[in-house]
């Protein structure tokens, strides 16, 4: 069995309660597919975490904290990845000679996200963060007819698996799925997967959302974790408020 995650978001309660949750299933496989860190608390344990999964995709955020904000992030997101930043940037060290092990280890988070690529493929299945056919392109697939071009442009691909949008949801050709949780969806058609998000659901349930994939389908998985914790990290961290307020309102 493999668990598909996407979108932590730095948030540490809410990916511990899924490792919890996926502990007492038959996994053997966990793939990650972007959004390391970004806009929560906890990115340095979140980093050292998810090095341990088979892949980790890059998404966004990730990016964002490599190169820079770009321009359409707004102000919350900017100050986010900026804060983030200087939590894992290797310069962000002062007097490296008496503290050499903080420095090594940020080097490693660093030289980790830059290896991370956009899009992989294990045969006729793709996993990427955001857009299949323009992979970093940031572009969301929310719509049918946008899902309908990635069906027509990568028609040798059996099945999608994308996160970004934090809005678990599925696409086959002719309709847009709104997944109900532990219900078992068959792969007998070709299908688009957003995954939703570990650490800030967008689709009005604040619980973690992953996905579980086997021989016999898809299931999506909520899990409860301690959102009010989350909240007080982020508040005496000094992160914006609505990063603490949206998680509680899972938007």
């Amino acid at each position: 069995m493999i668990a598909i995650l996407s979108d932590v978001h730095a948030n540490l309660e809410a990916l511990t309660a899924v490792i919890r949750d996926m502990s007492g299933r038959k996994i053997t496989r966990i793939f990650f597919l972007g959004d390391i860190i970004g806009y929560g608390p906890n990115p340095v344990e979140v980093l050292e975490f998810l090095q341990k999964f088979e892949f980790c995709l890059m998404g966004n955020h990730d990016r964002a904290v490599l190169t820079g904000p770009p321009k359409k992030f707004n102000p919350v997101a900017k100050e986010a990845v900026e804060w983030t930043r200087k939590q894992i940037h290797p310069s962000y060290v002062r007097l490296k000679w008496l503290r050499p092990w903080v420095y090594r280890k940020r080097l490693e988070w660093w030289r980790f996200l830059l290896q991370m690529k956009p899009i992989r493929k294990e045969g006729d299945w793709v996993f990427c963060h955001d857009h299949p056919i323009q992979p970093g392109s940031d572009k969301y697939v929310h719509k049918l007819e946008v899902a309908q071009t990635v069906l027509d442009g990568l028609p040798d691909i059996r099945a999608f698996f994308i996160g970004h949008s934090h809005v678990p949801m599925m696409f086959t050709y002719k309709e847009r799925i709104v997944p109900e949780e532990g219900t078992l969806y068959p792969i007998d058609q070709r299908l688009i997967v957003n995954v939703g998000s570990v650490g800030q659901p967008r689709d009005r349930d604040a619980r973690a959302c992953y996905v579980l994939l086997d021989e016999r389908g898809i299931q999506f998985i909520r899990v409860p974790y301690d959102i009010r914790r989350t909240q007080q990290k982020i508040r005496q961290a000094g992160l914006p408020q609505l990063l603490a307020q949206r998680l509680e309102e899972g938007k």
